[in-house]
């Protein structure tokens, strides 16, 4: 059996690589991982060059476009490309371009640069591409999460060609558009029910756990949090709030994406919140970017703010972040479901309550969710002055989730 991984960004490889790295061994098993952008970088050296590939290690598929990819990919690079992140220009130049290039395809290049300036790498659904890859691969099983680029352009290609299909949903399946694949794994029986009353008759949906999630929880567990707090000379009795900033989308009612807003306009706001709160509460902040982000712009957030200190990932890794603190404050991330699984009390706002947000379960217990900028304030003012740091969580989640993907790929 062979099976092809595709995964888009650094979380989603880390989901897909927990259960990649149990069947390397495996008899009768192949596998094949295609990590786009800084995917490659999270895993590279766990598999050889056989097993991990990006998109350029496919361009002798390309030959008859290598120009416009090329071409496409240098407009695009400079607006993109994070030399800071360990990607190679070359890697972000094939990407971009191929990407971009089947955007020309099928729009034309004036509608694809109005839609590109419009949602930037959310405009990326490169279809053609990924099926001359994944035609030329030829699985049997085609397995990804949930990305609306690369992966969402890897199913549909998949479906196009035949092949099945499985998607393992880091959230909680409020997904645009709606998981489709032959095989959807879920987080637990709450997700499970909701989604089959929405998926199509023919997907299956199964309620296996989330990998990362398992891995997660290990990690922090291994932590000790009083070494890593004397490491960033905070006391122990000190309350520390993580901020995990990522980038903010403006919604269609379908769940797609329709714009993106400005970083200060949700950042600032979040920041003053914190200095107000300071003046009322002894805290620290830690503030710790998403990888693929660049860390300088919340530079002038902190300047002058001792106690709010920003992490890059390699300064501070995710497990140790998570370890240290005692609330975690986020829009929408994944941070959320992992912090409150290690028993830390999670945030998760809005920045407009006129603006829907589209994972209820985020804003039920154990989250404790604000509908604007004035709940988060009052919400996280109530926490800090009850000192009530500690959130037990009871038959939300159980482990054992690679093994029983494994499973589930013998009986497909």
């Amino acid at each position: 059996m062979k099976l092809l991984f595709v995964a888009y960004g650094g979380g989603h490889m880390k989901l897909l690589h927990q259960i990649a790295k149990e069947l390397i061994l495996k008899p009768g098993i192949e596998i094949k991982i295609i990590a786009l952008t800084t995917a490659y970088l999270d895993v590279k050296k766990f598999y050889n060059s056989e097993i991990l590939k990006r998109p350029m290690d496919y361009k002798m598929l390309f030959e008859d476009e290598l120009e416009y990819i090329k071409l496409y990919g240098e407009k695009l690079l400079a607006e993109n490309h994070n030399s800071s992140s360990g990607l190679s220009e070359e890697n972000s130049l094939f990407y971009l371009g191929m990407s971009f290039y089947d955007l020309v395809v099928k729009y034309g290049e004036d509608e694809a640069f109005r839609i590109y300036n419009e949602k930037k790498r959310h405009a990326f659904l490169p279809v053609r591409s990924m099926k001359r890859i994944i035609d030329d691969e030829a699985p049997d099983l085609v397995i990804t999460t949930t990305s609306p680029k690369c992966e969402l352009a890897s199913l549909l290609a998949s479906k196009d060609l035949g092949i099945p299909t499985m998607q393992i949903i880091d959230l909680f399946g409020d997904n645009f558009p709606i998981p489709f694949a032959d095989h959807i794994v879920v987080l637990n029986e709450a997700v499970k029910q909701k989604l089959e009353s929405r998926v199509g008759e023919n997907s299956k949906v199964h309620a296996l756990g989330q990998p990362v999630f398992d891995y997660t929880i290990s990690m922090v567990e291994k932590v000790d949090r009083g070494t890593i707090r004397n490491k960033l000379s905070i006391r122990s009795e000190t309350p520390v709030i993580l901020f995990s900033p990522s980038r903010y989308l403006i919604y269609n009612e379908d769940k797609s994406v329709a714009r993106e807003l400005d970083h200060s306009s949700v950042n600032e706001p979040v920041f003053n919140i914190f200095k107000r709160l300071r003046q009322k509460y002894d805290f620290r902040v830690i503030v710790r970017p998403h990888p693929n982000d660049k860390a300088d712009k919340f530079s002038d957030y902190i300047d002058g703010e001792d106690f709010i200190k920003l992490y890059k990932d390699k300064e501070l890794s995710l497990y140790e972040a998570i370890s240290v603190s005692d609330l975690v404050v986020a829009f929408n991330s994944t941070i959320m479901i992992e912090s409150t699984l290690c028993e830390k009390v999670a945030f998760p706002f809005n920045y407009d309550c006129d603006q829907k947000y589209l994972w209820p379960e985020l804003k039920e217990k154990p989250f404790v969710y604000s509908r604007d900028f004035k709940q988060l304030e009052e919400n996280l003012s109530n926490i800090l002055q009850s000192k009530g740091f500690e959130n037990k969580i009871d038959g939300f989640y159980n482990r054992g989730a690679v093994a029983k993907i494994i499973e589930l790929f013998n009986n497909i």
